[in-house]
């Protein structure tokens, strides 16, 4: 079935089929719906569980920073089995043990547990450190000119993940005995069906002399500008919402006396703004260019920063995360399809697995250490520690563009130069 409209006397087709997403794109969004819905859960029940479980209410929140933690150790040894068995067989190995761990961490709550517990919050890093390269098998499955667009309808899968982990952590609380017992059984079934949808994945094959050229040392790669601004916008970007994030649910309820549902309702609109923008962030990464997304990016997070200096009233509050979540969006799926520029097929898995582990152990580090900032410098203290990241990322980005403009200048005067050889 086709859909035109008409221009002038021209049936004119509203959709091109060759700019058509693959069905892999559609097929790992689905899937990461379902998978994603586990940080959630952890975010939501994770510090409850804490309260009732650690010898000491100042670890009741260690159980949500391991899970990032979990991500930063397992990121290299699941790139390396990923690029040994392949992504949809890992994939898949990946989700099961997820889901498995699912029943290992309800079993640490019934038995009261603590650090068992946090053992299983653990080790849910394997299977969300191979669901992140859901990113890169998206954008290796359509042509280069869609790699962004193929990251931000991946990210769509947040949005809806945000309001089904919430939700089968809810219903799932009182299925058994024990609180929230219930609530991982259901997230295992979550991922269970998630299987389905990557059984259906097809990794695009590439040629085997491609896949097998000579990699050049990883110092001569990491020195590229696009590949510098491609991992420190990645990173700046990650860690500035993760270290904001974190401290504003302490400083809205605890300093400012703001009650639970304002902070609730201020993190989930600062959730919706990570992943509504997905819609559109790729078109207009495609339209006005990579480096202008990124600036645009920053803008948003350093008007985060100055609407948080201006005061500590609940507007506040709420327009500095959505501005928040807003940046990081617009940071991350352009820094994310910048990637694929600064490494060949062959070095793809040690380049993707450099970016990964530096990302999300500088985020680990943010989120461990936002909770002793809040309390201990203040507020305003974490938005000063926040400006000089945005700074050094805007210096390495514009020192990335400079060497585009240099490198497109040269091309164009070596074909005005005249052929003298055919004179």
């Amino acid at each position: 079935m086709s859909c035109h409209i008409l221009k002038g006397k021209t049936l004119v087709p509203i959709f091109n089929t060759k700019s058509n997403i693959h069905p892999n794109v559609w097929l790992l969004m689905f899937a990461q719906a379902l998978i994603g819905s586990i940080g959630p859960v952890i975010v939501f029940v994770g510090g409850f569980i804490g309260l009732k479980l650690a010898p000491t209410k100042v670890l009741a929140t260690l159980p949500i920073a391991l899970m990032v933690v979990g991500i930063a150790i397992f990121m290299l040894p699941v790139i390396k089995a990923l690029s040994i068995v392949g992504r949809k067989k890992g994939f898949i190995i990946a989700i099961v043990s997820g889901s498995i761990n699912c029943l290992f961490a309800a079993y640490t709550i019934e038995a009261g547990n603590f650090w068992l517990f946090c053992l299983s919050i653990l080790l849910f890093g394997i299977m969300i450190a191979a669901v992140q390269q859901f990113r890169f098998a998206a954008m290796e499955s359509v042509p280069d000119e869609l790699a962004s667009k193929a990251v931000s309808i991946l990210l769509v899968a947040g949005l809806i993940a945000a309001f089904i982990g919430p939700e089968v952590a809810f219903v799932g609380k009182d299925w058994f005995e024990t609180e929230f017992v219930g609530s991982f059984i259901g997230v295992s079934v979550l991922l269970m069906l998630s299987v389905i949808f990557i059984a259906f994945y097809k990794p695009l094959s590439k040629p085997k002399d491609e896949i097998q050229a000579p990699k050049r040392e990883l110092k001569e790669i990491i020195k590229q500008p696009v590949f510098l601004a491609s991992i420190i916008s990645a990173t700046v970007g990650f860690s500035v919402m993760s270290f904001i994030m974190t401290a504003t649910p302490i400083s809205m309820h605890v300093h400012s006396g703001f009650d639970m549902q304002d902070t609730k309702w201020v993190i989930q609109s600062h959730i919706i703004a990570m992943y509504l923008p997905s819609f559109f962030t790729g078109r207009l990464i495609q339209r006005f260019g990579q480096a202008n997304i990124l600036y645009s990016g920053m803008v948003a997070l350093f008007s985060c920063i100055i609407i948080g200096f201006a005061g500590h009233q609940y507007v506040h509050y709420w327009g500095a995360l959505v501005l928040l979540g807003i940046g990081w969006n617009f940071m991350f799926i352009t820094a994310t399809s910048l990637l694929p520029r600064s490494y060949t097929p062959s070095e793809k898995f040690k380049i993707q697995g450099l970016n990964d582990l530096v990302m999300f152990t500088c985020q680990a580090v943010a989120s461990l250490s936002a909770g002793w900032v809040i309390n201990t410098l203040g507020w305003n203290a974490m938005l000063v520690i926040c400006i000089p990241l945005l700074l050094v990322a805007a210096v390495v980005v514009t020192n990335w563009r400079a060497s585009e403009l240099k490198i497109n200048s040269a091309l164009l005067n070596t074909k005005s130069q005249p052929n003298t050889l055919e004179e």
